[in-house]
């Protein structure tokens, strides 16, 4: 089927999409759910230096 990334907001971790995820593979897709640096359970890398470019 389909490689499926989904993005988290602000507050939030790649946790957010636990609901989400199993519908999605269970149809055939390939789910990744990544936690970006500096938010939800990586607050610990957060610095002056994160920002989109990191993200991106």
């Amino acid at each position: 089927m389909a490689n499926i990334v989904l993005v988290h907001g602000s507050c939030h971790g790649g946790w957010c999409w636990k609901k989400v995820t199993p519908f999605l593979r269970n149809n055939g897709n390939v789910v990744y759910t990544p936690t970006l640096t500096g938010l939800g359970e990586r607050t610990h890398l957060a610095s002056k230096d994160i920002g989109l470019d990191t993200h991106m």
